[in-house]
């Protein structure tokens, strides 16, 4: 975990394979953790990283069937990225793939609308999405 400047950042890079997935789902957890968040808002959170890395899944299956934990072959499916940044009134999710990979075709449409129901800001890139959730104010 990195912090700068009352933000904290939790880093994390897998394969890009749906297995590897529940990995990217336990840090978002912990950073949670940290938060005001109700536990409604975590579920939506959990769903919505799963939905956005699910958009560089697409043409990544080259490793697929191999028994988890098993090197992906160097041609097939690449790295995801991920980043949990936390500052004082939101989380940042901000999640990285490979080139193949785009959220703006029409096969993700469903995926861009539950994104969009469970955050309040979403920024789709080349090879990057970025998800902010505002933080509710702690109740004194």
């Amino acid at each position: 975990m990195t912090s700068d400047s009352g933000s904290s950042t939790v880093r994390l890079e897998v394969p890009a394979r749906p297995d590897y997935l529940v990995l990217a789902r336990l840090a978002l957890s912990a950073v949670c953790r940290l938060t005001p968040l109700p536990a409604e808002d975590v579920a939506d959170l959990k769903l919505a990283i799963s939905e956005a890395a699910s958009a560089f899944f697409v043409g990544a299956e080259d490793g697929a069937g191999l028994e988890p934990g098993a090197p992906v072959p160097a041609a097939g499916g690449g790295r995801l990225s991920f980043a949990f940044e936390l500052d004082d009134d939101r989380l940042a999710l901000e999640i990285g793939g490979p080139d193949h990979a785009e959220m703006d075709d029409g096969d993700h449409e469903l995926g861009r609308a539950i994104i969009a129901a469970t955050v309040d800001e979403c920024d789709y890139g080349h090879r990057r999405m970025r998800l902010v959730k505002y933080l509710p104010e702690p109740r004194g």
